[in-house]
């Protein structure tokens, strides 16, 4: 095949990729739908983006916000948050799947950061009525204890020099999952014209959600993400 006509072809392999991947997206979304906390988009776009990089990564994460609606229903808040958030998600881990040795700096910085940010939240007390502010401290623990475990983890396998991608990739990740939660309470808000009152309220409900969705990211990144990259990259090799 001439080299023209690989640069034509290109662009078609893209969109197929793209395409597939979108529809694949769409499905585990809706065969998962029924377990709360559980799901399996962070990692498959993860890994995506990559491998094919920021452009498609994009691409997918567009046509996965506006598609997902035909089933679940067109919310301005979700769709917002959903174009927001996982284009924002798209170009961070396509630009890191060009630059692979920022993540070994950008994970344990990002995890100190969510450290000290628990322990502000820990140190100077939560302003909510008493029988929420014990589910909330509940919740906040168990999330620095989770970021700790992390921290942990991360700092053995710099020391051992073993799977360091995989450990920043995983902590990263988990991250933007926190990062998702905090985006929404900042987004529905505001467009649906909370008072005060009422912003705060849903702000310290996230953390119900916010709890299952980071250790869900934490166990699927760590447990498919170098099976998941070999198949993409068979695939990329391929094209």
């Amino acid at each position: 095949m001439q080299p023209q006509n690989k640069q034509r072809d290109m662009p078609l392999r893209d969109t197929v990729y793209c395409a597939v991947m979108t529809a694949l997206l769409i499905a585990v979304q809706v065969a998962l739908g029924f377990a709360a906390g559980v799901e399996l988009v962070t990692v498959l776009l993860l890994v995506f983006c990559y491998t094919f990089g920021v452009k498609n990564g994009v691409v997918v994460a567009t046509a996965f916000s506006l598609l997902r609606c035909l089933i679940w229903g067109f919310y301005p808040t979700v769709i917002v948050l959903y174009l927001v958030y996982f284009n924002l998600f798209a170009i961070l881990f396509g630009w890191i799947g060009t630059r692979k040795k920022i993540a070994d700096w950008v994970a344990p910085v990002l995890l100190f950061l969510l450290l000290v940010m628990l322990g502000y939240f820990g140190a100077t007390g939560l302003k909510v009525s008493i029988l929420m502010r014990k589910k909330i401290t509940v919740m906040l623990w168990i999330l620095f204890g989770i970021v700790c475990a992390m921290e942990l983890l991360y700092a053995f396998l710099l020391v051992r020099g073993a799977k360091r991608e995989l450990a920043s990739l995983t902590a990263i990740a988990a991250l933007c999952t926190v990062c998702f939660t905090l985006l929404d309470d900042i987004i529905t808000p505001l467009m649906l014209g909370y008072s005060a009152e009422q912003a705060v309220i849903y702000f310290y409900n996230g953390f119900f959600a916010m709890i299952p969705h980071t250790v869900c990211t934490v166990v699927t990144v760590s447990a498919l993400f170098l099976p998941l990259r070999k198949i993409f990259e068979k695939a990329a090799k391929k094209a």
